[in-house]
């Protein structure tokens, strides 16, 4: 099979302008995350309309004329699993393709199985097996193998093909708009992710008051530049827990955080003065400028109901063959029960109350709920014993 290997701004611009009227176009990517403060980029894959390529962003250098190819609208853009492939995007030019068809959440919506692997779902689409071979590659190291760049371009010559295949079945099954609702949501969730700070997703800091919060977000803010400096994930430097122990001290003195174990390393204690001026600095932010305590809502964990529920809905999913972990986890049903039993504020709409989570099960769990349907179970079917049976319930409150 022929392919244009990229490895010069020159070959790069050439390829852009070959594929600058395809209305369709798949690409990959190879990348290395361990160790990396942000994930390295080291190979970037791309079929359209019998076109294929690799290119070398190693040697390219910088990729903006190919990200704005397929940020101009006009095109079709096809991956595999899109977070990796659109955090590379938005973080070299600030935008994401407009048209994306991401297959894994596409499969989602016909298969019973979430998330599923590339070679996983070709096997199941197109009946094609490839090999595995490579998948551990250190993929910043040159030259490349033949079988590298086989491997590396299987994960792309595919992705069109599989696109058609999905967008059929999603076709036939009426369920074309809800993948393109759920795309939309998720590329909105994803601009969140890569422009807003994640200071506040450190595990435990719901527990923190205003002025532990604004410790916790100032020395989060300074280790992420020592991070990024250093090209080493945050937390490896200064783990996440330590964050929330210097938070709850609330002490800017040198003596007391050298106290707290964990900062006896070497390399962490020379960073204590540093440290110790973003604590005073937070210690001293008026009242007015503190962070806000997030809004928390506790309800009853209804631990009977849920279970009972999620086994509904997986029970549903299997039937009409769409993947139960893409509708809903413990939690959105959770959510959905303290609505209905009126245990959280009117004014959070749950998960499963819009959409088309709402079309596929918000009827059935309100029924159920509400007693206007009750569930049997079929004996001579293991693989689905649920039996959903409506009735007409009276002197019954709903809401």
């Amino acid at each position: 099979m022929s392919y244009i290997f990229v490895t010069q701004s020159s070959e790069l611009r050439d390829l852009v302008w070959r594929l600058r009227d395809a209305p369709m176009i798949a690409y990959d990517t190879e990348f290395i995350s361990e160790g990396q403060y942000s994930s390295l980029l080291c190979l970037l894959q791309v079929a359209s309309c019998g076109v294929h390529a690799i290119i070398d962003p190693l040697a390219v250098g910088s990729l903006d004329p190919f990200w704005n190819l397929i940020c101009d609208g006009t095109h079709e853009i096809v991956v595999h699993a899109c977070r990796c492939e659109m955090e590379f995007c938005h973080r070299a030019i600030g935008r994401l393709p407009e048209r994306l068809f991401d297959v894994q959440l596409a499969a989602a919506f016909v298969e019973a199985e979430y998330p599923m692997g590339f070679r996983t779902l070709l096997d199941r689409t197109l009946h094609i097996d490839l090999p595995k071979d490579e998948s551990r590659t250190a993929w910043d190291k040159r030259p490349l193998t033949s079988r590298q760049v086989e491997y590396a371009l299987g994960d792309v010559l595919y992705l069109e093909e599989i696109a058609d295949h999905l967008k059929r079945q999603l076709t036939r099954a009426n369920r074309l708009d809800w993948y393109q609702s759920e795309i939309a949501e998720i590329q909105s969730r994803l601009v969140h992710d890569f422009t807003s700070s994640r200071w506040r997703h450190i595990s435990k800091s719901s527990s923190l008051n205003p002025r532990e919060l604004a410790i916790l977000r100032e020395v989060w803010f300074w280790r992420d530049q020592v991070a990024q400096k250093r090209n080493s994930p945050p937390s490896r430097f200064l783990r996440d827990d330590l964050l929330i122990e210097l938070a709850r001290r609330k002490t800017s003195d040198p003596k007391r955080i050298a106290a707290v174990r964990g900062f006896q390393r070497s390399d962490l204690a020379r960073c204590i003065p540093e440290i110790s001026e973003a604590i005073e600095y937070a210690l001293k932010l008026p009242l007015e400028e503190l962070p806000p305590i997030s809004d928390k809502f506790t309800f009853p964990q209804y631990s009977v109901i849920t279970p009972l529920l999620h086994a509904a809905i997986g029970s549903l999913c299997k039937r009409e063959r769409i993947a139960s972990q893409l509708v809903a986890g413990p939690n959105d049903i959770r959510e959905f029960i303290a609505y209905e039993f009126g245990t959280i504020p009117d004014d959070i709409h749950p998960k499963l109350m819009s959409g088309w989570r709402a079309e596929f099960v918000g009827d059935m769990l309100h029924d159920l709920l509400n007693g206007k349907t009750t569930i049997a179970i079929n004996p001579h079917n293991d693989d689905d014993p649920l039996i959903f049976i409506p009735r007409n319930p009276t002197n019954i409150n709903t809401r």
